[in-house]
């Protein structure tokens, strides 16, 4: 049902049951907000969404206040003015004053309320409170000086990964975000997704930076620095840069690192194709010997954290396949050093991800052998503009570069680790020939109408019927393997898991934005790459399809089976 409200003398059309936040940017009014994220249910906790109704004596948060017919509105009137202001100065006298050396300078939204609300000088002065920073996590940083109260972290923490890394503590003016028992996220219950990081109004979340690690590395003549590029993150940056797919973006950020000095660069697409096909190949062997399923994908180092700290009962079910940043990496540390006459410790390997969680995974204890890490460093795309940006370089300016060989293709496949159900349907396209699926029979992966109810598929090998199902969020995850149980369901076979909201898409390594509409332009990217790939499906790729047989894969070839086989363990429950 819709009726009319007055906003600023201006008479708009509302649906019933909207927040008046919503009709209000629904038409244009800008309204500036700290808590509010779409998806959630609004708190009204920072109270910047405040507006002016008549009848109403005092001022009204916007975000929790339903529409109303009849109501009048004023977004814009001294009183609002002055409020807002004040929320602002008042938030802005217990935070640091180091903007210039601040991650988030330019990208932080109390930045930009300060701005907006032209505020020139600090007004208010006092003891402000002690916060200490917390470096102890190998992928997220804590700096609490700067946190903002505005419960975005704790809540995504909380309802969409299931995790409560960090909750409040304490009540007042010293009321705090913080992990259990004042210790470092090292020891708490956090998964690294870093989805609190991409939530983050300021600096009060951040990834562990490995850019000066890298520059270290790239002056040393010794070493040969050899860099490797995720396809997903190659539609990030055509995303990022306003650059079209067919523009090349893989070659030129190629050619961009060459230029930091790289001595290699390697397409991690060709690993993506060697993950695809490892895992339905131990689909097919869990489909014909009828052994434990549904088979749970396992290239998301967040996903299997979670799972190996809180649903240790699935570890069986983890398809004991390395991701593609350790294969290659180890890979790359082990044939190709040997080929190339260099010893493992001269090679120093990094990996440029859309993930925060994979510089957690790069650190585990068992992708390090005898000292020697099978990647040494790993990059967000944050990351990279800013590593580009210290050597004067923009992507948009530069001329594209070939990635070397023998790492340097890949097929479409590739590029549909980048978006939650992309995976599934490779993996199932690799399962469908290896089951005997005839070209004649037609490979078909038919997606649900309404994925946002049902996110699973049939697919149809002559009278089998195999089952994939693909789930991002932990909540999501969650929600549908506790489904397929108290159901008894024995009709999926696969199930895709992805910690981030939308996959790789939506990761915590992406470049910081709000909504949810460039992670939607990411997936929209990605699957326009996969149209300019030389191999349509991973099967089809000759490079990665030798591992399996020149380097004897699915034998017991002990050290080919260390570059692509992982180790799960259980671990001790959140402190």
């Amino acid at each position: 049902m819709e009726f009319k409200i007055e906003v600023n003398n201006r008479q708009i059309s509302v649906r019933e049951g909207d927040s008046l936040l919503t009709a209000l940017r629904g038409h244009g009014f800008k309204i500036p907000t700290l808590c509010h994220m779409n998806r959630f249910s609004p708190t009204g906790a920072c109270r910047l969404c405040v507006v002016e109704v008549e009848g109403k004596r005092d001022l009204i948060t916007s975000c929790s206040y339903p529409v109303e017919e009849g109501m009048k509105v004023m977004t814009n009137s001294q009183r609002v003015i002055r409020a807002r202001k004040s929320l602002v100065e008042l938030l802005l006298s217990n935070h640091p004053d180091d903007c210039l050396y601040c991650q988030r300078n330019g990208n932080c939204e109390l930045q930009w309320l300060a701005e907006e609300m032209n505020v020139r000088e600090r007004k208010y002065f006092g003891e402000k409170n002690t916060a200490f920073p917390d470096y102890s996590s190998t992928a997220v940083a804590r700096e609490p000086a700067k946190c903002v109260l505005c419960s975005r972290c704790v809540r995504i923490c909380e309802e969409v990964q299931l995790v409560t890394a960090v909750d409040f503590i304490s009540r007042g003016n010293q009321t705090k975000v913080n992990s259990a028992f004042h210790k470092g996220l090292n020891v708490s219950s956090c998964i690294h997704c870093g989805q609190c990081v991409q939530v983050c109004p300021t600096a009060a979340l951040l990834d562990i930076s490995h850019i000066e690690k890298v520059q270290a590395a790239l002056g040393k003549a010794e070493l040969e620095v050899v860099f490797f590029i995720s396809p997903s993150v190659a539609a990030s940056v055509a995303e990022h840069s306003g650059l079209r797919p067919k523009q090349d973006v893989m070659g030129r950020m190629v050619a961009a690192l060459k230029r930091c000095g790289a001595s290699r660069v390697f397409d991690l697409g060709y690993a993506n194709d060697i993950n695809i096909l490892a895992e339905a190949r131990l689909l097919a062997e869990r489909i014909r010997n009828k052994e434990a399923l549904p088979l749970l994908s396992s290239c998301c180092p967040a996903w299997v954290r979670y799972a190996e700290e809180f649903r240790q009962e699935l570890l069986p079910r983890l398809a004991g396949v390395k991701s593609p940043q350790q294969i290659l990496g180890s890979l790359i540390k082990t044939k190709w050093a040997e080929d190339a006459g260099l010893k493992a410790d001269h090679v120093f390997t990094v990996s440029v991800m859309p993930c925060l969680a994979k510089k957690y995974e790069a650190s585990r204890e068992e992708n390090t052998h005898k000292g020697v890490s099978e990647v040494d460093a790993v990059l967000t795309v944050r990351e990279f503009f800013r590593l580009l940006r210290s050597f004067g370089l923009e992507i948009e300016s530069i001329e594209e570069e070939a990635a070397d060989p023998p790492f340097h293709i890949c097929s479409a496949s590739a590029f549909k680790l980048g978006y939650s159900g992309g995976k599934a349907e490779a993996v199932a396209r690799e399962t469908f020939r290896l089951l005997g699926g005839s070209p004649a029979e037609g490979f078909r992966f038919n997606l649900p109408k309404n994925t946002a109810l049902k996110r699973e598929t049939k697919v149809s090998i002559g009278d089998i019927h195999i089952g994939f199902a693909w789930a991002s969020s932990i909540s999501e995850a969650e929600a549908y393997l506790n489904t397929l149980a108290e159901e008894n369901r024995s009709d999926i076979h696969y199930v895709e898991v992805m910690a981030c909201l939308e996959g790789c898409a939506g990761g915590g390594g992406q470049p910081v934005s709000r909504g949810f509409e460039k992670t939607r332009a990411r997936r929209r990217l990605c699957a326009d790459m996969e149209k300019n790939q030389p191999f349509r499906a991973a099967g089809e790729h000759p490079g990665p399809l030798a591992c399996f047989t020149d380097h004897r894969l699915d034998t017991g070839n002990e050290r080919a089976n260390g570059w692509l086989k992982p180790s799960f363990k259980k671990r001790k429950g959140p402190l």
